[in-house]
């Protein structure tokens, strides 16, 4: 039962690894629209990347299965630093995006911003704890 859930996992993992690549191409660096949205997109799509790759982990950990523990752990951390250099490159179009926007538009705007804002913050901290702790079950194991 604990294999049918690991691969599970895989799923939403996969899934949310398709829709946030193919938010990234084709790729246009320099382009402030394409690298705001995509940033925002990016992060949008990350929770459900997690969701299965804490379904693999936890598994794995109760399955016995250090080796995939090792795997989460490194893709944890590749999410961890993907995850901060998005949110760089999102940060500095931030300003631009709200110097554009006027009007009705600027609720959206700022919904966007304040909800990217908060993912920024909360997703790498949550990462970097899962590759800690992915870390640790790979060394007790």
């Amino acid at each position: 039962m604990l294999a049918f859930a690991r691969w599970i996992g895989f799923t939403p993992f996969v899934l949310g690894a398709t829709d946030i690549g193919h938010t990234w191409l084709p790729l246009n660096f320099g382009n402030r629209e394409w690298e705001f949205a995509t940033g925002t997109a990016s992060l949008n799509g990350m929770p459900i990347i997690l969701l299965g790759l804490t379904l693999v982990v936890v598994a794995s950990a109760l399955d016995g299965r250090k080796w995939w523990a090792l795997g989460a752990c490194v893709v944890s951390a590749m999410l961890v630093l993907s995850v901060l250099a998005g949110t760089a490159l999102w940060g500095t179009n931030v300003p631009l995006a709200l110097g554009a926007v006027k009007g009705v538009a600027m609720t959206g705007l700022m919904k966007a911003t304040l909800k990217t804002s908060v993912q920024s913050v909360v997703l790498p901290v949550i990462l970097a704890m899962a590759a800690y702790h992915t870390f640790r079950a790979f060394k007790t194991g």
